[in-house]
């Protein structure tokens, strides 16, 4: 009860002050700002979002005063939206219904959500050297909502630990704060809040701002073709098994850099760094300086990944753009022309193209592909032990509070997504999705002794289930350094496996805006509906659970399997072996029997109401 009644004073307090559009990198205010930017109408545009008020300020008054009469009225309503009052009080209510379908049941549900919240932006000065972004509210849903989503949808809202139980519903704290000091050019931002970086919102590979929120620490220098951004973010840390989010923890950390050039308006090249550290905090990695150097002075082995991001525009109004994050890359296997090897990369290159004074605003088309083990980083209990426990806290991998920080699309997948945003009448927007992806699990390739050493581990010390947590190293306890899964660390193994998970889905998404009369209350109404199939639903379970047995090794090397009615197994001879072998296979067989077809279907419905 304490926490409600100080969550609501917070609230009511923060009526009087704040606001939110330089905090939300998912505002539509992005997209519009997109869209403007791809036609040429603005530039100098900060290559992370949010943006400080400043810049938002300019941006709308640039296309104000330069655009066609159907971009000045956009315009010009964002900027009343924004800049006419200092906060706004808001309510959303949504329920979404969904159906499952197999061969052997259909299942019903329903998710009732329910967001009141208090948002805005704040300038501190004429010129907005000093502006900050507010946006903090509660988060009420009686079932959790990616569960009411298609497969690789992450949620827009920021509350996933710590709930307070009210009946049936669980409520969360859902709050994001930013401060931005300095001029449009040059620019520090600090707070909580979500960020991303690339053409493809809410679908970026190396900074997604579909993902969680952190702690951040920003710094953004503009100059006329050139860019250059860094930013330092305190996240989350799980352990191996983080479903519970038992073993959260701090002192994890993600620095991000880039720098852009745009030698012409039609082209521009950007390379980035971000680097996942933990367990210890680096000052080095705060300076303008290649990690990849910075990296190698304390002798670290942190989870470094490179990025290059070329953007093209061949004709006004149409951007091709392809990002290429790299996380291990054997060049001496490609120079050799030699593809089965350890290649840790992701990948995605599309269109979108905003054509003007069209009912149509944008539509976009763009391909993923995520290789196995990328983002997948281990750890390692100490520097001189390499020892992993189910509480061994991962300070290596790509995540934040167990959530990917780049592509929804977890490693060993790829995906083909169509999009297209339409305003056929004014107020009345609608938005077409469809989309094609794989996924499998590369455990499945795994050899007979490699699944042995899962199966002889202790429980939830290892993820078998494909995703993000199931890495490419075994602990090797006594010695300094672990030891490679073989089949992981020299094959490739790209979606070569006998089980593909396949979605396919296809969603209408509509509103309608009342326009406010007089100032008054603005509302919202919202309905969607998304067909969704799956082929294979289930291939991100786990294949070969821990705790089977107990494992006797001579060295590193697994000799035998011991089970606690006494049996055991002597991988030493043939008859061991074959016992093993027949016992992996009946992992792998069950595991293979609760692979699904799954039809899902998804309606739903509701409103938003803005004072």
């Amino acid at each position: 009860m304490k926490k409600i009644v100080s969550a609501v004073l917070l609230t009511l307090c923060a009526c009087l002050l704040f606001a939110q559009v330089s905090v939300d990198p998912n505002d539509e205010f992005y997209s519009l700002a997109q869209n403007w930017q791809i036609r040429n109408l603005v530039d100098s545009v900060p290559p992370l979002r949010p943006y400080p008020l400043g810049n938002i300020r300019q941006i709308l008054e640039t296309v104000i005063e330069n655009g066609n009469e159907k971009d000045k009225e956009e315009a010009q309503l964002q900027y009343e939206r924004i800049f006419s009052k200092k906060y706004h009080v808001n309510l959303e209510a949504k329920i979404t219904s969904k159906t499952e379908i197999t061969d052997d049941d259909t299942d019903n549900s329903a998710c009732l959500e329910i967001y009141p919240s208090v948002k805005g932006d704040v300038s501190f000065s004429e010129t907005d050297f000093v502006s900050c972004g507010y946006g903090v509210g509660f988060a009420i849903r009686n079932k959790d909502d990616t569960d009411f989503a298609p497969m690789f949808t992450n949620s827009l809202h920021d509350s996933i630990v710590d709930p307070t139980e009210i009946s049936s519903f669980n409520m969360f704290l859902d709050m994001n704060t930013i401060l931005a000091v300095g001029t449009k050019d040059i620019f520090l931002q600090a707070g909580i809040y979500r960020t991303g970086f690339g053409m493809f919102q809410k679908d970026e590979i190396a900074v997604n701002s579909s993902a969680y929120h952190s702690a951040n620490l920003g710094f953004t220098y503009l100059r006329d073709k050139f860019s250059y951004a860094q930013e330092l973010s305190m996240i989350g840390a799980t352990a191996s098994q983080p479903d519970d989010l038992e073993y959260l923890s701090p002192n994890k950390f993600r620095s991000f850099h880039e720098i852009s050039f745009s030698p012409w308006d039609w082209v521009s090249v950007s390379y980035y760094e971000s680097v996942i550290f933990g367990g210890r905090f680096d000052p080095s990695y705060l300076l303008p300086v290649p990690y990849m150097v910075a990296q190698g002075i304390g002798g670290t082995s942190d989870g470094l990944f490179m990025g290059l991001v070329l953007d093209f525009k061949p004709a006004r109004g149409l951007v091709w753009s392809t990002d290429i994050l790299v996380d291990d890359f054997p060049v001496e296997d490609f120079l050799k022309l030699d593809f089965d090897s350890k290649y840790r990369m992701a990948f995605k290159t599309g269109i979108i193209y905003a054509p003007e004074n069209s009912f149509c605003q944008r539509l976009s088309l763009d391909y993923t592909f995520v290789t196995p083990y990328t983002y997948s980083h281990w750890q390692y209990d100490n520097d001189e032990d390499a020892t992993i426990k189910a509480s061994t806290i991962n300070y290596q991998n790509y995540t934040n509070g167990g959530i990917n920080m780049g592509s929804q699309y977890g490693p060993n997948s790829d995906a083909l997504k169509f999009q297209v945003d339409v305003s056929p009448v004014r107020n009345l927007k609608l938005s077409i999705v469809s989309s094609f992806a794989r996924h499998a699990n590369v455990c499945e390739s795994i050899t007979d002794l490699e699944a042995l050493e899962y199966l002889c581990a202790g429980e939830n010390v290892y993820s078998t289930d494909g995703s993000v947590f199931t890495h490419a190293n075994f602990a090797n306890p006594g010695k300094p350094s672990g030891k490679h899964v073989n089949s992981a660390w020299n094959h490739l193994n790209f979606l070569n496996q006998s089980h593909t998970m396949v979605s396919v889905n296809a969603g209408l998404n509509g509103e309608y805006k009342f326009t406010s009369i007089k100032k008054g209350p603005e509302a919202t109404f919202k309905a969607g509906a998304v067909f969704e199939f799956i082929h294979n639903y289930g291939v991100d379970n786990q294949m070969f659970p821990g705790g089977v047995a107990e494992g006797v090794y001579v060295d590193e090397y697994l000799t035998g399997m011991r089970f606690a009615d006494g049996t055991y197994y002597d991988l030493t001879t043939v008859d061991g072996l074959v016992a093993a072998s027949q016992l992996v296979e009946s992992y792998r067989k069950s595991w293979e029997d609760q692979l699904v077809d799954q039809l899902n279907l998804f309606f739903s419905f509701g409103f938003a109401l803005r004072f």
